[in-house]
């Protein structure tokens, strides 16, 4: 298959060297900056645990229109640059291609195979332009892999990732088993969803208690799992979320260990949350597709989420902080 991994930074990166590795597919890559100068010279290099990942791509680029048609375009780029992101996509499909979102938050294709299968969300997909090119072309991509970007090029990840892929309405689908074999092949351990939306809105429950409060305070995951009173807060936070969900559609109570979920065992290191790295980078935040929907969606069904609407409003205002402080240095 002809693959191209569209915002190949931390978790894109990352995904790019094992899939070159494997050598199975052509993997084509869309970056940009000093991480895409970086590839063109030196290829990538991902450390894994004990495993280092060095690949070239076939092609690396910051203009997608430059590759040919491709059978699947893994987009990872962050979910409010997704809206700019929907015309270049749309073209890079060759015939029978797919665009597989693996993004945080709740997806912009939410309203696929639902009761409302002619309406967009304008939180995350303001004008409908993702709706309106993409909805019939699209998978999804749950992610359990953090990421970060070391220097350009060059990327540490950790063991035990898991990519969970589905369509919008969780039916059996040809386009997800092919995709599942291709990362199998690759030694990768993708999965194609049984629950779909129960698997967005159970990532979801972590991004919401894990990513806000790491941009707002600024701490890596040991910090705040090693005080009791942040962690006490997430979990709040965490409860208003399985509310939201239950509200439409997804029972989540009894099923998670909020505990765990805050302070993982099974992941006992430390790491900066990937909204903790767009602050320290003067990045613009994914705050909608985190808790602006989920606000909404609150609101629809009149639930009460303090919490999430403090953070809310707080994040926005970082946001808008962090795109002034940009604008200045241009």
């Amino acid at each position: 298959m002809k693959i191209c991994i569209y915002g190949a930074g931390a978790v894109g990166g990352h995904l790019a060297a094992r899939l070159i590795t494997a050598g199975h597919d052509e993997v084509s890559l869309v970056a940009r900056g000093a991480h895409l100068r970086a590839i063109q010279q030196n290829g990538l290099k991902v450390f894994r645990g004990e495993e280092i990942y060095t690949a070239r791509p076939f092609a690396a680029t910051d203009d997608p229109s430059s590759l040919p048609p491709q059978d699947v375009v893994l987009v990872t780029l962050k979910a409010q640059a997704l809206p700019g992101a929907a015309a270049a996509i749309e073209r890079l499909l060759a015939k029978d291609g797919a665009a597989v979102f693996a993004v945080n938050g709740i997806p912009w294709w939410w309203n696929k195979g639902t009761n409302n299968p002619q309406e967009h969300l304008e939180c995350v997909d303001p004008g409908g332009e993702l709706w309106a090119r993409l909805k019939d072309r699209s998978l999804g991509c749950v992610i359990y892999s953090p990421n970060e970007v070391i220097e350009p090029g060059i990327i540490k990840t950790a063991m035990g990732d898991r990519w969970v892929f589905g369509e919008p309405d969780s039916a059996p689908s040809s386009r997800v088993d092919r995709l599942v074999q291709a990362f199998q092949a690759a030694k990768i351990n993708g999965v194609a969803a049984t629950d779909f939306r129960y698997d967005i809105w159970h990532k979801l429950l972590i991004n919401c208690g894990l990513n806000p409060v790491a941009a707002l305070t600024r701490l890596p995951t040991a910090k705040m799992t090693a005080s009791p009173e942040v962690r006490a807060e997430r979990c709040k936070v965490m409860l208003e979320v399985l509310d939201v969900a239950l509200a439409c559609g997804t029972d989540l109570r009894g099923k998670v260990d909020l505990e765990e979920l805050v302070a993982p065992k099974k992941r006992p290191g430390s790491n900066m949350a990937s909204m903790l790295q767009d602050v320290m980078a003067g990045r613009s935040l994914e705050h909608d597709a985190i808790l602006g929907q989920v606000v909404e969606f609150a609101r629809q069904h009149n639930i009460s989420v303090p919490r999430c609407e403090l953070m809310l409003v707080l994040l926005r205002g970082l946001n808008q902080q962090l795109m002034d402080e940009a604008a200045a240095r241009t």
